[in-house]
């Protein structure tokens, strides 16, 4: 196995990705969402959709999480939309 040798798994591009944005507001979350698509995607690669949804919330109701899932076209796309992600205020954590 390509973990049990400390080598990164084989991914096949382009796939279905996901990540999970965790934040406090949903509005906000999915504001900056819409902002790190629009500036990440590969504009030569089409018009294309992706899919936000909710997960779930904390149990006190502070934090909320969505669920973001589209087809990343390779590897650069993937990583620079966790960027984006990662760099938005309103986002406090991408998995």
């Amino acid at each position: 196995m390509a973990e049990e040798n400390n080598q990164k798994p084989v991914v096949t591009y382009p796939c279905l990705w996901g990540y999970k944005v965790i934040g406090a507001e949903e509005e906000s979350l999915r504001g900056a969402v819409k902002h790190c698509m629009d500036t990440c995607l590969n504009p030569n690669s089409g018009d294309r959709e992706f899919e936000l949804g909710i997960s779930r919330s904390s149990k006190g109701g502070k934090y909320i999480s969505l669920s973001l899932n589209l087809t990343v076209q390779d590897e650069a796309e993937r990583d620079a939309i966790y960027t984006a992600l990662t760099n938005r205020p309103e986002i406090v954590m991408v998995i």
